[in-house]
Parts: C-alpha cells; structure tokens; sequence
C-alpha cells in the first residue's frame, strides 16, 4: 500500500504541474493576441474662423495699419506642425522623456500652412489608452487678422514663438523646443533634459484607440469658441507698418476662449 500510494502521489503532482503549465500558456495567448490587434486614429486640426488665404503660398503684402493701435479679429494662423506623436504614457514633470512614442505625421513637413490645411492621414495603432502627444513647431509663424471696422481688410502678421521683442527673421528655418500635452497641460524638456510644467491652457484627455472603432483627436484653434479674439496691433515706431520685433499685439478675447484645446472624438 505504501509503495501504491507513493506513486499515486508522484502521478498527481505531475499532473498538477501540467495543469498548471498547460493553464499558464493558455492565459498568456489573449495577452498576446491584444497585442496584435489594432484600431484606427484620427488627427485633426480645425479653425471656425476660417482666414483669407487659403492655398496661397506667396508672402502677403499687408495693407497699412490705420494708425497708432489697429483693431483687428484673429482669424488664423499659419505655422509649421513639423512632426506629432501619441504615447500610452504619461508625461510627468520633473521625469525625462523615456515614453515610447508614435509617429503620426509619415514625413517631417518644413512649410508654413493655415491650421486648417494640414490634413494628417488616419494612423493605424495598436489598442490601448493613449495619455500624451508631442509636436514639433518652426519658430517663425504668421498671425492672420481682419479689421473689424472693414473685414475685407486683411493682415498677415510675422511673429516668433518666443516674446514680442524677440528678433525676427522671415528666413528663420528654426525649430522651437519640442511641445509636450498630457492630462495636467502643457510641457517642455529644460536645460536638465526633463519635464517642465508649462500651465494648464492645453490638456489632452486620455483617449481610447479600439478595434473596430475609429478615436478623433480634435485640436482646436479657439477651443470650440463661436467668437474671435479681438488683436489690437500697436504700431511702436508709429510707421503705419507691422514690425515684428518692435510691434506688438494686446488681446481681448470671449471668457469661452483659448487659444487651443484638444477635443476628443469617436466614431
């Protein structure tokens, strides 16, 4: 009996450890299969104020300010969205960029548009929960404004991304440090090569990319506000002429206004 139940023993604990084996395999197959699956994601990038240049690419020549203030309607901008990425995780300050990020954009673009032409290609992801996006910005951009006292009076207006008295150059082919958004705002990486907090005007939800289902990301100039912001153009050096670097801008906008927001979507 004893010799009977010795191996009896000996049978089951190897049958329990092929059960646990076999069951361990099986429950890591769905984990892997996650893995492979995929859903559609969408970026874009909407203005409701549309501007008065579309498709032109030749410089602008703007006609002269009407005198020591000039006030006008923000209607655009053209900028250059040279690069964006998406990532599952989440931008922290004081942490260092080691997210694993994807790229949306299949070429670095190097032109100025309006807002509203870049048209970015729907992207293929693998599924999950996306936390953060990252863009690459030219430091030279052009501010477009109508003149509220005669709308079919236009400007096109050279500006820097940095302060109003930073120099200005239309040949500028810079690029700005790279701009972070994640739940709790804005970022950028420092002189430290890690995160600083840049305040709170453009968070990014977290959003969900599904198979089967497609997930807009929605970045908004206005923030879905029905109204512009009046820009008072102050002429600085009284010559009737926008000179960026020396001239510069006051702003009044709606209370339901920011300059950008991200909206998320799906369909």
């Amino acid at each position: 009996m004893k010799k009977r139940t010795g191996i009896l023993s000996c049978l089951l604990v190897i049958l329990g450890i092929f059960l646990i084996f076999t069951c361990g395999c099986k429950k890591d197959f769905p984990a892997e299969d996650n893995l492979k699956k995929t859903g559609v994601l969408k970026f874009k990038m909407l203005n409701p104020f549309p501007s008065f240049q579309k498709g032109i690419k030749s410089v602008y020549v703007n006609p002269p300010l009407t005198g020591e203030m000039t006030t006008t309607y923000l209607t655009s901008m053209r900028a250059c969205v040279g690069d964006i990425w998406v990532s599952q995780s989440e931008v922290i300050a004081g942490a260092p960029d080691t997210l694993t990020w994807i790229r949306l954009t299949p070429v670095t673009n190097r032109e100025l548009k309006l807002f509203e032409e870049y048209v970015i290609a729907p992207k293929e992801l693998p599924v999950g929960t996306y936390k953060s996006i990252k863009l690459t910005l030219k430091n030279i951009w052009y501010r477009h404004t109508e003149l509220v006292s005669d709308r079919s009076v236009k400007y096109e207006l050279l500006e820097t991304m940095g302060g109003w008295s930073d120099p200005c150059d239309v040949n500028d082919t810079s690029w700005v440090k790279t701009n972070y958004f994640s739940l709790a705002g804005g970022y950028r990486l420092n002189d430290d090569e890690v995160f600083e907090y840049g305040g709170a005007s453009e968070k990014v939800g977290f959003f969900t990319v599904e198979a089967g289902r497609t997930a807009i990301v929605n970045w908004r100039l206005g923030a879905g506000a029905t109204q512009p912001c009046i820009n008072y153009l102050i002429d600085e050096n009284d010559n009737r002429e926008w000179d960026c670097g020396t001239d510069y801008i006051l702003e009044e906008c709606p209370d339901d206004y920011k300059m950008f927001d991200f909206l998320i979507e799906y369909e």
